[in-house]
């Protein structure tokens, strides 16, 4: 994995995991200015999230849009994490164009 994604990666995916849970949890009041709030944590999380999955399927040389699997859930980031890593080949391809 392109170590410029990996740290993308990780704050990108835990980070949508832990705001979702905090907007649940202030969903959870049952107040209409606590949901509204709320529910755009969540969105954002989500946002986050899914560019969290586009980094890390940069991450292992692939193209962007299979971290679209990520909206797959549980499932999806099975297989981004099964996924065979490309960056050594995309490396190698780097170099020979450049020298």
């Amino acid at each position: 994995m392109f170590k410029e994604y990996r740290l993308q990666a990780i704050l990108g995916i835990w980070g949508g995991f832990l705001l979702f849970a905090l907007g649940f949890l202030v969903t959870g009041k049952h107040e209409a200015g606590y949901l509204f709030f709320g529910n755009a944590i969540m969105s954002g999380s989500y946002a986050l999230f899914i560019c969290g999955c586009f980094m890390y399927a940069r991450g292992k040389g692939r193209s962007w849009y299979w971290g679209v699997l990520g909206l797959l859930g549980p499932l999806g980031l099975l297989v981004l994490y099964c996924l065979m890593d490309k960056s050594k080949f995309v490396l190698k391809k780097r170099r020979k164009e450049l020298g």
